[in-house]
């Protein structure tokens, strides 16, 4: 069994706070993904639980055993850095199975899993060349086989896919994905791509200076983010600073086109905004939750357009750019149009944090 639990862990570093009694629980089996801005404390959190960083205070289990205090060797993890870290004397085979030669197995049973592991990243044609041969992305692909080819209890991923170009960070999410299931282990990555949140863990879990600010699934976090950085997380985000007004019907979220009239007028019903009359929130929308529409909440001019199926389209919503997708309607650079807004997040303008 790996399960992991982190509980009521902190870690000082050089006189610093890197984490704040953070509590982490993956069932065995589950892939959970630590998301957060730079400096966060993702990369510490892997850390200690590989046993490369001690806690200052709390416990560390690992398969439900208290594993705080031992070693990384007594642990049974996998770790994959995001600077690819191999043995440069080693060839790409011997890189790969090193983790089994050290266990002493069978040159069979060797040979067999190196081989049964580089044919599942496609990266046979590689055995015989050495570290310095190897593409930056090469390189990460033979650290997640060796990694991967002793079945770790735990497997750690930071950032495993930063070095990767836009399509082979595609394949490697269902490469690992596929193995990872396959292999039902306990796996908690590091990653700062949205693509990487929406395709690959079970959970998600958001870090923001230390402390956990949102646990839960990618659609949970997608629509209902606690904080703006839970929310960039996880997909597009425009953001608008608008002012909260009050008729006696409710609340408006209103931002003014220094052209004249309204870029915004969007109709909120938030009752914590009674405490906010005359204040700047940020109104955050993502581009699927937006559409071009006659007689929509705000209007704005277009910037630009980018092909697709469909398009994408970025407007001039009074000074602050927003992504919409073009479903249905025919726009060109410099069109005005209105936009109907179905969704929004509304956050606090200095905390960052969600008002609901």
């Amino acid at each position: 069994m790996g399960a992991v639990d982190l509980v009521h862990v902190s870690v000082d570093i050089g006189g610093e706070r890197v984490l704040r009694d953070v509590s982490i629980d993956v069932p065995d089996g589950e892939l959970v993904a630590i998301v957060g801005p730079s400096g966060s404390g993702k990369t510490t959190a892997l850390r200690v639980v590989a046993g490369l960083a001690a806690a200052s205070a709390g416990t560390v289990r690992i398969g439900g055993a208290d594993v705080t205090g031992e070693p990384p060797a007594a642990r049974d993890v996998g770790m994959v850095f995001q600077q690819p870290a191999l043995f440069p004397n080693r060839n790409v085979r011997r890189n790969v199975s090193f983790p089994l030669e050290v266990r002493r197995q069978a040159v069979a049973e060797i040979r067999r899993r190196v081989e049964a592991e580089v044919r599942a990243l496609h990266i046979e044609e590689l055995l015989l060349r050495r570290p310095a041969q190897l593409s930056r992305g090469e390189a990460q692909m033979v650290q997640i086989a060796r990694a991967l080819v002793r079945v770790p209890t735990v497997l750690l991923l930071d950032e495993p896919f930063a070095a990767l170009d836009a399509e082979l960070r595609r394949r490697m999410r269902v490469e690992v994905g596929i193995l990872q299931r396959g292999y039902g282990v306990t796996t908690l990555m590091t990653t700062n791509d949205p693509a990487d949140v929406a395709a690959l863990p079970d959970r998600i879990v958001v870090l923001d200076r230390g402390r956990i600010v949102q646990v839960g699934a990618h659609s949970e976090i997608h629509r209902s983010p606690a904080t703006l950085n839970a929310a960039m997380t996880t997909g597009a985000l425009s953001t608008i600073p608008v002012t909260v007004e009050a008729d006696r019907d409710g609340f408006w979220l209103v931002r003014s086109d220094p052209a004249g009239g309204r870029a915004v007028r969007v109709r909120a019903w938030t009752p914590s905004l009674a405490d906010r009359v005359g204040e700047e929130v940020m109104l955050g929308v993502r581009p699927d939750d937006v559409a071009i529409a006659a007689g929509g909440q705000l209007r704005g001019r277009v910037e630009r357009v980018v092909p697709g199926a469909p398009p994408t389209v970025s407007c001039d919503i009074a000074g602050r750019p927003l992504w919409v997708r073009a479903t249905k309607a025919r726009v060109e650079v410099g069109d005005v149009i209105d936009l109907r807004l179905d969704h929004s997040s509304l956050f606090d303008a200095t905390s960052g944090h969600a008002i609901g």
